[in-house]
């Protein structure tokens, strides 16, 4: 398979050739890729697709939406392009089972936040810029702006403990509900509120934290994760595999879990087979594949990275 440029302009795709050796077992078959993204994976899947191969792939940006129209132009252009482009969450896939005729064969799901986003100045997503506090994925339903004004003390905690395991929780929490009434409209407002309670050597952690738990609550992430794997794993074709890779330890708990419901050890009954006749599951990493220290070397931000795969056994 031709190599795609890994220094991509929008996103570096993480784990490439691990994801694209896993998930294609048909090149002729249907892969739904749920997290487009700058389109790296999905131009390596593109690559190694056969003529009738087909890929699906989602986004809630627009903005990736936009940039990976232009990136597939050629493609898309054709009388039968392989790729489909739909502006929609991933958990719109959990209910598709085919496409041109095809069972689903493979689904990816690269739950990190893009370069592109992480250092865009108007998304509000990361602390190291000042922005207007928004952090939705998709510009729809409350930001971060609703949340932290709406949000009671003990809910904001709940959030910043269970999405961040932020030890100031409370503290931060109080200097922001403080700030409520003079200034609370930006990322700098977030971080001044933070300074004034963190430790300055412990302050980068806890504001990665922070924004980070704040970006889940917004966009309602591990609940949406949940969701769509229960749905999407049985819509597998058999022989079909499941590949995600997860940055932090909630989304890989959730991923882990859930396979073991799926595939769980022969003392357990697999809860999803309603009869005999219905294919059981089988987890291809005992353990989660990480980067190399190479790609972490020439992509810091893949350091985090795990990747699980599952896979519907063929009877």
């Amino acid at each position: 398979m031709e190599k795609i440029k890994k220094a991509d302009t929008y996103h570096t795709p993480v784990l490439f050739e691990e994801v694209i050796d896993f998930l294609i077992s048909d090149l002729d078959g249907f892969y739904i890729d749920g997290t487009l993204g700058g389109g790296g994976h999905s131009a390596g899947i593109l690559q190694k697709l056969g003529k009738w191969g087909h890929l699906m792939a989602f986004d809630k940006d627009p903005d990736a939406i936009l940039q990976c129209k232009k990136r597939f132009a050629k493609e898309l252009e054709k009388t039968m392009p392989r790729i489909e482009i739909r502006n929609e969450g991933f958990e719109k896939a959990g209910s598709i089972k085919s496409a041109k005729n095809k069972r689903l064969n493979g689904i990816l799901l690269d739950l990190g936040v893009s370069s592109w986003q992480l250092d865009s100045k108007q998304r509000g997503i990361s602390y190291r810029f000042d922005s207007n506090l928004d952090m939705r994925f998709s510009g729809f339903g409350k930001s971060a702006r609703d949340l932290l004004h709406e949000s009671s003390e003990d809910g904001l905690v709940q959030i910043f403990r269970n999405f961040g395991e932020e030890p100031f929780a409370r503290p931060i929490v109080r200097a922001l509900i403080k700030r409520r009434s003079f200034q609370l409209e930006r990322t700098s407002d977030i971080v001044a509120a933070t300074e004034s309670v963190v430790p300055s050597h412990l302050l980068k952690k806890s504001l990665s934290r922070i924004f980070q738990s704040i970006r889940i609550a917004v966009n309602d992430e591990l609940n949406v994760l949940n969701d769509t794997l229960k749905n999407v794993l049985p819509n597998l074709a058999p022989g079909g595999r499941c590949v995600v890779i997860s940055y932090h330890s909630l989304e890989d708990r959730i991923t882990k879990n859930i396979f073991k419901e799926f595939a769980p050890s022969p003392k357990h009954k697999n809860k999803y087979a309603k009869n005999s006749q219905i294919p059981d599951y089988s987890i291809l990493t005992k353990k989660p594949v990480l980067p190399s220290k190479n790609e972490i070397e020439s992509n810091p931000r893949a350091r985090s990275a795990k990747l699980r795969v599952i896979q519907k056994n063929i009877l």
